[in-house]
């Protein structure tokens, strides 16, 4: 992957059409978790572009993490990899724009007039239905179509994507993921929620137990609620079978801290700080404080059960399907 990084924006991608002010098609956004909305935006811009180069300009940090009077908003994706995700969808490239405090103090006419003529050679804009922007958001729909026109810029506002009759959102996305929603997260997402991050040295608890786990450092600050999964874990391009914990290991003693910890089924392989992508499936149980060390094992030894069966369960499905 290309990446060119100037004073205050990175571009990835295809960046020689950015570069050198090459005619190009245009949507904004934070794109924060890359869902459905989003998908149907992106689809919707390369059908929009008349051919020329596609380009999704966001922004980092989220706005909510640079004001101080706001509460910052929990991310399902470092910025790392929402442009992955954005690359794999099929946008030629991703302008990242450093939200800083020149870039925040922009009227919304200075974003429009003075910044993206700055930034690019516009042919096309598709803008989504709740986009706003500029110094206190003051830039909507409604002021940013008078303008393209007169700039001589193609321009389209793109309707809401609705699932089970509300708007697919971020926000919606966090909601299910925190509250063990999984199947509803799966659904606004187009695809299981995952959790990516680097394999560190825990306290090597799980290995005495006879069930070793990889202690992950989360990219995402989006976890799902306290409790017992079953994932998939992606581990140097193969995907392995696992059963992964979200918790304070209540058994292990009072005042520890939160724990993503997996137990990855017939995998014995040093992966300290190798990255890992957990792909979550299903919650199989509630966290629960147990009595002793014995009773923490022998349930540890149904969950490892239980997600064997239920991957066994959910492959004979797919297989009668």
């Amino acid at each position: 992957m290309k990446v060119h990084r100037g004073q205050d924006f990175s571009v990835y991608g295809k960046i020689d059409s950015v570069l050198n002010r090459r005619p190009v098609s245009v949507t904004f956004g934070n794109f924060d978790g890359v869902h459905l909305g989003h998908q149907k935006l992106l689809n919707e811009l390369r059908s929009f572009a008349d051919g020329n180069p596609t380009v999704a300009l966001t922004f980092h940090p989220h706005p909510s993490h640079f004001f101080p009077n706001q509460e910052p908003k929990q991310m399902l994706m470092s910025i790392e990899d929402r442009v992955k995700a954005l690359l794999e969808l099929g946008v030629d490239s991703v302008y990242v724009q450093d939200f800083d405090s020149i870039f925040s103090s922009l009227s919304a006419n200075q974003f429009c007039e003075d910044y993206l003529p700055s930034r690019f050679m516009i042919s096309a804009t598709l803008v989504g239905f709740n986009f706003c922007y500029g110094k206190k958001r003051a830039g909507d729909w409604s002021h940013f179509a008078p303008i393209a026109a007169r700039l001589g810029w193609k321009c389209g506002q793109a309707l809401p994507f609705m699932i089970h009759g509300k708007i697919v959102s971020s926000s919606r996305v966090r909601e299910a993921v925190q509250f063990g929603d999984l199947s509803l997260a799966h659904a606004l997402l187009g695809r299981p929620y995952s959790l990516r991050g680097i394999v560190v040295k825990g306290d090597q608890k799980g290995r005495l137990l006879g069930f070793p786990t990889a202690n992950i450092l989360c990219s995402s600050d989006v976890l799902p609620q306290n409790g017992v999964y079953a994932v998939k874990v992606k581990v140097r391009g193969t995907c392995y079978v696992g059963a992964l914990n979200c918790g304070f290991r209540p058994t292990l003693g009072d005042g520890l801290k939160l724990q993503i910890e997996v137990h990855i089924l017939e995998f014995d392989q040093e992966i300290y700080g190798e990255h890992l992508e957990v792909i979550l499936f299903e919650k199989m149980r509630a966290e629960k404080k147990f009595e002793d060390l014995v009773s923490l094992k022998d349930q540890i030894k149904r969950d490892t059960l239980a997600v064997k069966n239920y991957f066994s369960q959910v492959e004979s499905d797919r297989n009668e399907n």
